[in-house]
């Protein structure tokens, strides 16, 4: 299966095509069973002129349509707030970053390896009450995404089986198959809307007046009755839209399935683990407990409905699937409490953690390198490293196990706790030239973070600025957990520090751009766009590429890694702009702009700045902490740990 995430991004948008299509041949059933049924009840009354009314049907078309139109916009307007509406509509419960908890603590750890290794923001985590082995992903965009699980899920299912239904969540999140569930969702709610309408008043409205006492002045128990025969026929009718519906369900959402599972064996290389997590839900039960449960049902991982139009292909199809793809110690039954690697106490996490993390540096001795920039790994490895944005391996996840085992214990808590998240990002903006103005000025405005700030600043030092930016990774959901007004209150100080010894640098500038993608673009919920070229922004690329080729290099090696940056696509290098036109500001503004291209074309931008970056077969640090930036600029993920072993 392809797992370009760029090609991915595009194709989600353009599915909408798609169930535009769906969205008018159920409109258009719809409608032509109303007229029909309506023009039948009134042929007994007028005869068979009943059929030639125009003016019958414009006005079915356009009642029907109103309804079908208004419940898709409204429910589309409610699943557009991003993937942490649609968890709380299933009653999920968000899981703090800071949790104790051995079997949450786990779950996080294998979402932040996943998010590290990746590059994509570590998403929100969700837990939904429910004994039931279950979970799902949700949200728009990367950027936006949530994933969630049952308490069942976390209860019964062995690290390396959870790993294997996170993977496949997050190959959801790779290849916009949330922003297609959202969009099917809105467009299922809008054709069963008059469906029911009409249950409300064939089962509520009807009966209501139909009790009430009768009388001269009150026709509402004939009304009433007639409601009801109405209500049951546009109920009737309706039941045609929500079974078509269900075919939409069905049809977008089982093939999708099929290809998450093979990702998730492509990403962790252990098909055991997916496979064993799908044959303890054939013993269990994958059943959500939701009223939201029925019209979600094609966001789980596996179906939490027995419907003739399943979502989900059967279980033992996708065990049997699985099983080619080398999968071979699935369980014939339900192994015992002792069996599991479920984690009884947070000593039992942090001894199955250092273990886990001990074989992780043994597997990704060489990982990093194949993960990314490696130096040394030239122009062919920096273009890789953006071939590769969006997607997983086995060496990447275990590398980024390896390297969050390495951080220091007191940077890792720090990293799950709203203070400390604060702190961090405090320290990777703190600078020599400005420390002690940087040092009073954090002390007056966030004294909450100062004393745990003066703490970090050495250790976090002793890290490379892809360390520092990976550390703020991890502290990105801490982030978010202090809401829209204390994050603000915490920009502001963030900035006037960074101000703090009288310019903004590279790295300081790559920190800004991590925390919009990572936090303020949640905090936003604002849709990306990605219509425009590069064509139509030729000269905001040419000032990208004549940045990051003239970060390490000056004069003629600056033009030479300019010009072959562009010669490397077979294209026409333009005019160099002069250093004037290649400061800060100008790439802010430029990046801005470019943030609406195309996914096809981003890939592209990325791919020459990367040649520029890599002009002299090596990718220095701050190379790759301005192609992180602007790759957290165009909203691609690129991983903070992709250039070299840190």
């Amino acid at each position: 299966m392809s797992t370009d995430f760029f090609t991915s991004q595009d194709n989600a948008r353009k599915q909408t095509g798609r169930l535009v299509a769906f969205f008018i041949f159920g409109i258009a059933g719809t409608i032509i069973a109303m007229w029909a049924a309506i023009a039948g009840l009134l042929a007994t009354q007028v005869g068979p002129s009943a059929f030639t009314e125009w003016r019958l049907l414009l006005g079915v078309i356009g009642i029907v349509g109103a309804i079908v139109i208004i419940a898709t916009l409204v429910k589309l307007a409610q699943l557009s707030q991003g993937g942490t509406k649609i968890a709380e509509m299933l009653g999920g419960q968000r899981i703090s970053a800071s949790t104790r908890d051995p079997g949450e603590r786990q779950l996080l750890n294998i979402v932040e390896e996943m998010s590290i290794a990746s590059g994509v923001p570590v998403p929100p985590v969700y837990v939904m009450e429910d004994p039931s082995i279950n979970a799902f992903a949700a949200g728009p965009d990367p950027t936006n995404s949530v994933i969630g699980v049952t308490r069942g899920c976390m209860q019964l299912l062995s690290r390396d089986e959870m790993q294997g239904v996170i993977a496949h969540e997050y190959s959801h999140i790779f290849h916009g198959d949330t922003r297609i569930n959202a969009r099917t969702t809105a467009v299922i709610a809008g054709i069963m809307a008059v469906g029911v309408l009409g249950y409300i008043c064939f089962r509520f409205i009807g009966p209501a007046l139909a009790r009430s006492r009768g009388g001269k002045n009150n026709p509402g128990p004939a009304i009433g009755a007639g409601l009801i025969v109405v209500g049951l026929v546009v109920w009737g009718i309706g039941s045609l839209g929500m079974l078509f519906g269900r075919l939409i369900q069905a049809a977008i959402s089982r093939q999708r399935e099929f290809l998450a599972d093979a990702a998730a064996v492509q990403y962790t290389r252990n098909p055991n683990g997916i496979a064993c997590a799908l044959a303890k839900i054939r013993d269990h039960s994958a059943r959500i407990h939701s009223p939201a449960a029925s019209e979600l049902n094609h966001f789980f991982f596996a179906s939490s409905l027995n419907t003739l139009f399943a979502t989900h292909p059967p279980l033992e199809v996708r065990i049997a699937a699985l099983k080619a793809m080398g999968a071979n110690a699935i369980p014939e039954r339900e192994r015992s409490a002792s069996e599991r690697e479920r984690p009884k106490s947070p000593q039992d996490a942090n001894r199955q953690f250092a273990e886990r993390a001990t074989q992780a540096r043994n597997r990704a001795a060489a990982a990093m390198p194949t993960a990314g920039f490696a130096g040394g790994g030239g122009v062919s490895s920096a273009a890789s490293a953006v071939e590769h944005a969006g997607t997983l391996d086995e060496s990447g996840i275990a590398a980024a196990a390896s390297w969050r085992a390495s951080l220091p214990t007191e940077l890792v808590d720090a990293a799950h706790d709203c203070v400390g998240a604060r702190a961090i990002c405090y320290a990777v903006a703190r600078r020599a030239a400005g420390h002690q103005t940087c040092d009073a000025l954090i002390a007056e405005r966030d004294r909450e973070a100062y004393d745990m700030y003066a703490r970090l600043a050495s250790p976090l030092a002793r890290l490379s600025g892809d360390a520092q930016l990976a550390v703020v990774d991890l502290a990105s959901p801490a982030l978010i957990e202090l809401g829209v007004t204390r994050y603000r209150a915490f920009r502001e100080t963030l900035a006037r520090a960074m101000r703090a010894d009288g310019s903004i640098d590279l790295r300081e500038w790559a920190l800004a751009k991590c925390l919009e993608r990572h936090v303020e673009r949640r905090f936003a919920q604002a849709p990306t766009k990605a219509s425009m070229r590069l064509a139509d922004l030729a000269s905001e690329v040419r000032t990208v590429i004549a940045t990051v080729a003239s970060v390490e290099h000056e004069d003629n090696a600056a033009l030479a890694a300019f010009n072959r940056a562009y010669a490397g696509l077979g294209m026409q290098a333009p005019a160099m702009p002069p250093a004037s036109d290649r400061s800060l500001d100008t790439l802010n503004a430029a990046v801005a702009r470019l943030s609406q291209l195309t996914f096809a074309d981003r890939q592209k931008l990325l791919t020459l700045a990367a040649r520029a970056a890599a002009h002299d077969d090596r990718v220095s640090e701050t190379e790759h902490l301005v192609l992180r930036a602007v790759a957290d600029a165009l909203d691609v993920p690129l991983p903070s740990l992709a250039r070299a072993n840190t």
